[in-house]
């Protein structure tokens, strides 16, 4: 019969239970913002709370945006997932990234014809 190890015993930050921890929002602009969150809280709530936040600090514009995790992936995050789904913990950065095409007319640097 083995015995539970330190490891097994101690929980990790932000897991566990639905304790509180923080983690890092981030635009791409660099804008960051610190904010507390339980591993029972969803990606979309979160994601919504702070894109009013950045909006009202002139941060960001208006918009249809989601969260990544590059410590894990560039993909968007399932904004039905929790965090404690994601195994988001403490210390995290999430990035805020928009959805939506530039609607400014410029074109992406990829998609422009090189000819």
């Amino acid at each position: 019969m083995s015995t539970p190890t330190e490891s097994d015993t101690t929980s990790k930050p932000g897991h566990g239970e639905d304790h509180p921890f923080k983690v890092t929002i981030r635009s791409l602009a660099g804008h960051s913002d610190t904010v507390t969150i339980k591993p029972s809280d969803t990606i979309g709530e979160v994601r919504d709370q702070e894109v009013k936040r950045f909006i009202s600090k002139g941060w960001l514009t208006a918009g249809e945006y989601a969260l990544t995790l590059p410590r894990v992936s560039k993909s968007e995050l399932d904004p039905t997932a929790t965090f404690g789904d994601l195994e988001v913990i403490a210390g995290d950065v999430l990035v805020l990234i928009n959805r939506k095409p530039q609607v400014d007319g410029s074109y992406p640097v990829d998609t422009v014809d090189q000819a």
